[in-house]
């Protein structure tokens, strides 16, 4: 007789569950809130708080978790949708943001900025009254950002490493080509500055500058990218290629005259016209004292060197200074080309820039365009030269030469 055999079922598959989605509408008008909260439960969302002003809001932040998503007004009988954005700010940096207001466009637009100076992630805004369907479908899109492995910034070099480099020759300028929009010509780079620490890794200025500054180095470190860069472009026009190139100095080396006497003589000693060659100071120093800035800028100018000013809108600088300082090229920050083609407001901004510089009779580049629909937006807003990922990104000098040289008669098919 044989013994029965015992079977032993497995065990039925666990699937985990997603976590619900939480979230808080914060509406001043009851009747939105209830319709909205209505239609969010039926499609799936976990409406754990409806509330009506600032203080419900600060006083639940600080006994609960916060939500995913935020849903809210702008005005509160007790304060504001901007206070509301810095408190989840200090207390639930996490926290995606949808807002609904009927405030007028330029209020919500404001109010969207800040989002982002707060660097809190927008799902979306309507102007009310809006279809309660028209909100859900919008956050029906949102999804739980992964957390991205955390990196931590390496040092800055310390003096002994920037010495190091010095001696060296370990400071290296990686160029970055400007294309001219009209005939898509490569008519000049602008060179970076880049090293190499102990394991290889290239080494950006962030880790450079600073340091530099500290240690009484920069005006050797610009000076050595002064003839670095020089060279390149004697080597460039030797061989028949029409190139200039610009190279970044900071106003307190400019302020040293044996700096700009060295500077004069790197060119002269390159047989070169230092009309190959353009200054860039950004536009926080050129707002610094009036005097000050004419006097050295003007220094240079007469000196033969073109004259930059470099992440323009950035320090909204006052154009009665700007008038009076001698530019011969104004660089359009990066932060006004990202996303040109669809944001109206930076359309407006750039045109604006365009046309002061033409007005002032300086060459003025878009920098930062990284696609095509970039590129043709700066050029119908009145950009003469562009500069961004989308012609190149930054090369060593050798690959520089090697890249312009492939070029057929310098264009740049894009």
């Amino acid at each position: 007789m044989h013994e029965p055999v015992c079977v032993t079922r497995p065990a039925p598959l666990v699937v985990p569950a997603s976590p619900p989605r939480r979230c808080w509408v914060v509406l001043r008008g009851h009747d939105d809130a209830h319709a909205l909260c209505d239609a969010l439960g039926a499609a799936g969302w976990q409406v754990a708080a409806m509330l009506h002003s600032l203080a419900e809001a600060r006083a639940l932040l600080a006994a609960s978790t916060a939500p995913d998503v935020v849903v809210t007004g702008l005005r509160f009988a007790d304060g504001d949708g901007m206070q509301l954005m810095r408190l989840l700010a200090r207390r639930a940096p996490g926290v995606s943001l949808f807002i609904a207001s009927r405030e007028q466009r330029a209020v919500i637009k404001a109010a969207v900025a800040l989002a982002d100076a707060l660097h809190l992630r927008m799902v979306g805004f309507e102007e009310q009254p809006a279809a309660v369907e028209t909100i859900v479908a919008a956050l029906a899109s949102w999804r739980p950002l992964s957390a991205p492995p955390r990196r931590r910034p390496l040092p800055p070099l310390d003096r002994d490493e920037l010495l190091e480099l010095l001696d060296h020759n370990g400071l290296q300028p990686w160029m970055q080509p400007k294309m001219r929009l009209a005939t898509r010509e490569i008519v000049g780079f602008e060179a970076l500055l880049r090293a190499h620490d102990a394991q290889g890794a290239v080494v950006f200025p962030d880790r450079l500058i600073g340091g530099l500054t500290q240690h009484g180095l920069l005006d050797q470190a610009t000076m050595h990218m002064a003839r670095e860069t020089v060279a390149f472009v004697a080597d460039c026009l030797g061989d028949g290629l029409a190139i200039s190139a610009s190279i970044n100095v900071s106003m307190q080396s400019l302020a040293n005259l044996a700096f700009c006497d060295e500077l004069e003589r790197t060119v002269v000693d390159a047989g070169l016209d230092p009309g190959w060659i353009t200054i860039e100071i950004t536009e926080t120093d050129a707002m610094a004292d009036l005097a000050t800035v004419i006097e050295h800028t003007a220094r240079i100018r007469m000196l033969g060197f073109n004259l930059s000013i470099d992440d323009f809108g950035t320090a909204y600088s006052s154009f009665f200074q700007l008038s009076r300082i001698p530019f011969s090229e104004l660089k359009i920050e990066r932060a006004f080309v990202s996303g040109l083609p669809a944001n109206p407001g930076q359309q407006a901004i750039v045109r604006a820039c365009a046309q002061l510089g033409a007005s002032l009779g300086l060459h003025v580049i878009a920098e930062g365009v990284e696609t095509r629909e970039e590129l043709a937006a700066v050029a119908a807003l009145g950009c003469t030269e562009a500069q961004g990922y989308l012609v190149a990104r930054p090369m060593p000098v050798a690959q520089a030469r090697a890249w312009l040289g492939a070029l057929p008669d310098q264009r740049l098919e894009l």
